[in-house]
């Protein structure tokens, strides 16, 4: 049997060529240490801008800023502001042509759309040609969008799929959306950034 020789004058590199393992297992480390690092939180850059489209978005509503961490921060939620028919009628503008009919819209998905998407559309729509008698905010468009998504027929949508969203079912989103409250409201704030 032979003995070991004396490793201690031989360096680490030389350690870690004879000893494959070894590297693995710091290869394997690293590569945990590393999507550990990629998937937690969000770094101050990615915090700010959610808060940047967000104040953009709603327009005159300034961004609150955020809290340090550690620190419990009680401020006071920002009054959703009014979304102006121009500005639906803009959005509108932007959209993918749909047919409308005597009693729906038909939206016709396109690449990366789901219900949400299309009732999202829907709704800007509806609210450009129509108006309704309480002031919509962009939480009562975020509402009203979840409502009609809710009550449509869960299918898969394809490129090129046509659904049907009714002016019953956008009505009757609409009723809905009148009755929420200042804290679900606050809720649905952080919602509005899909609003483009």
């Amino acid at each position: 049997m032979e003995y070991e020789t004396d490793d201690s004058n031989k360096s680490l590199a030389d350690r870690l060529r004879e000893s494959p393992r070894t590297v693995s297992a710091l290869i394997i480390i690293l590569i945990v240490a590393a999507a550990i690092y990629a998937f937690s939180g969000s770094t101050p850059e990615e915090a700010a801008a959610p808060s940047t489209t967000e104040a953009a978005v709603t327009s005159d509503v300034p961004s609150a800023s955020p809290a340090a961490e550690g620190t419990v921060a009680q401020e006071a939620a920002p009054t959703p502001a009014a979304v102006t028919k121009e500005e639906i009628a803009a959005t509108v503008e932007a959209l993918p042509e749909a047919r409308k009919t005597e009693t729906a819209y038909i939206e016709v998905a396109q690449r990366g759309d789901g219900i949400t998407h299309l009732a999202r559309r829907a709704t800007a729509r509806y609210l450009g040609e129509n108006t309704v008698d309480f002031t919509v905010t962009n939480e009562h468009r975020i509402y009203i969008e979840d409502y009609i998504k809710d009550h449509m027929q869960r299918t898969p949508t394809r490129i090129g799929a046509e659904k049907e969203i009714s002016f019953d079912l956008i009505k009757d989103a609409i009723e809905s959306a009148k009755t929420l409250n200042e804290k679900q409201l606050k809720n649905l704030s952080k919602y509005t950034y899909a609003l483009k």
